[in-house]
């Protein structure tokens, strides 16, 4: 990311461009909102932008990513947002509209209304894989069938939910019988979202059981939903193996070796200091590996590998690398 591009962002729009774009002032506005996309366009050409109507502020400015590998960048443009005032709120994800049925789209010459959209609908345990029809779908060449269709859940259900629960979408050309309108999707979200969620707005974890090439046992323990969506900046995937010496006899560990283990895990998570997350953790034939994810920008990846080094029951390794997908517990993910 370029700090001085973003500092000049922030800088140039609380100083002028804010107030002249929420008044609309005549001979202004039109010129600033045209500096609003170069200037976004200077941090990174990755960005794109939305100007809409708040939900407690007169008004939104989204500055949001045009692929996942570019939604840490995005959320670290949030961060250095100016505080929400009563004029503008800000994010970094295309949030659902208040009444998505009435909005229309114009995509290659063809206008597509949300209230025309259909969702054929394939439940997950904690996600959904769906196919998409619109009459006008057809008349686009295939290649360009998902930008109305993307955009349209964006406005549907928001761009992280999109991300957090949706798997496989499926532009088609034809509806099926059982088919429900688009503006049905929030529920459909909303409850994969309170299976997943506790009462405090975290993760549940599952339990997860298989076995090794080497066919020995191996328990997992990963946190749901096991994406990156509601945590974008987390993008450096850092993996900690712990040895440990109490073994029994199917490679798990023993009940003195579990609990340094715990506690180990435990003083890990708080060396982070909130800029990273434990999202899963395997074990397996003597060694246990705690999938982290951390923010690249700040010192949590070398503060892990500082305190694993306190582990003296068994040998101890730290790997990372930049991962913004979570493709390194694509393995455990549980759809």
């Amino acid at each position: 990311m370029d700090v001085d591009a973003v500092g000049e962002f922030w800088a140039w729009w609380e100083a002028d461009a804010a107030g002249r774009i929420a008044q609309g002032a005549e001979g202004y506005a039109e010129n600033y909102v045209k500096q609003l996309g170069q200037r976004i366009g200077r941090i990174d050409p990755g960005l794109a932008w939305e100007l809409g109507p708040g939900t407690t502020a007169e008004h939104e400015l989204v500055i949001f990513p045009e692929s996942p590998e570019h939604a840490a960048l995005a959320r670290r443009v949030l961060k250095a947002a100016p505080a929400p005032d009563r004029h503008w709120e800000y994010t970094d994800a295309r949030q659902a509209a208040a009444r998505f049925e009435d909005l229309t789209l114009g995509v290659g010459g063809e206008e597509f209304a949300g209230e025309d959209f259909r969702v054929g609908l394939m439940r997950n345990r904690y996600s959904a894989d769906i196919s998409v029809y619109h009459p006008k779908l057809g008349r686009l060449p295939e290649d360009k069938r998902l930008v109305p269709v993307a955009i349209m859940l964006d406005h549907a259900i928001g761009q992280q939910d999109v991300n957090a629960w949706i798997g496989i979408i499926e532009p088609v050309l034809q509806p099926h019988p059982g088919d429900i309108p688009l503006s049905d999707l929030p529920a459909v979200v909303q409850q994969l979202r309170a299976g997943a969620f506790d009462g405090h707005g975290e993760p549940i974890w599952e339990e997860l059981h298989g076995r090794s090439v080497e066919d020995r046992p191996i328990t997992a323990y990963v946190q749901v939903p096991l994406v990156p969506a509601f945590w974008p900046d987390f993008d450096q995937h850092i993996a900690v193996q712990l040895g440990y010496a109490q073994i029994l006899d199917d490679g798990l560990p023993g009940e003195e070796s579990g609990r340094r283990l715990q506690a180990m895990e435990q003083a890990l998570a708080e060396a982070l200091n909130g800029n990273g997350r434990l999202v899963a953790a395997e074990t397996t034939d003597g060694r246990r590996i705690l999938h982290f994810y951390v923010d690249s920008t700040t010192s949590a990846g070398w503060d892990l590998e500082a305190a694993a080094a306190a582990w003296k029951e068994g040998q101890t390794g730290v790997g990372a690398e930049l991962d913004p997908g979570w493709s390194g517990v694509n393995h455990l993910r549980i759809r």
